[in-house]
């Protein structure tokens, strides 16, 4: 023998014939977000905003810094430049000539003479 569900002061008619529109949440029974999930949800935003701000900074810092390094090898770049041209100078042929002037040393006119070695006949 079945029992009749209608009889049952527990179970909604309606809701055991299929009524589809007493289906709709009652805004009581709905349990709130616990108040520990807004916790964790805040501190998760804050470690985020914290990389972020963190993030940032590094970035700022290493573009500074490369900046600075660009600049200075700029410079250096310039200067081996302009120590070379120096050194370039300084070793020409004319250039020697008028620093040893005083010293007694002259510059040689005639040009080498190549020495040679005579075969030997057996």
């Amino acid at each position: 023998m079945e029992e009749n569900p209608f009889l049952n002061a527990d179970i909604d008619p309606q809701t055991v014939m299929g009524d589809p529109s007493s289906q709709t949440s009652d805004p009581q029974q709905e349990a709130p977000i616990p108040m520990w999930s807004w916790v964790k949800f805040a501190l998760v935003g804050f470690a985020l905003m914290l990389f972020y701000i963190y993030n940032s900074h590094h970035a700022n810092k290493a573009i500074r810094k490369k900046e600075q390094l660009t600049k200075e090898l700029k410079e250096l770049h310039s200067e081996r430049i302009s120590l070379e041209s120096q050194t370039t100078n300084a070793s020409k042929q004319s250039e020697l000539s008028k620093r040893l002037e005083g010293s007694g040393l002259k510059e040689i006119t005639t040009p080498p003479i190549k020495l040679t070695k005579p075969h030997e006949q057996d």
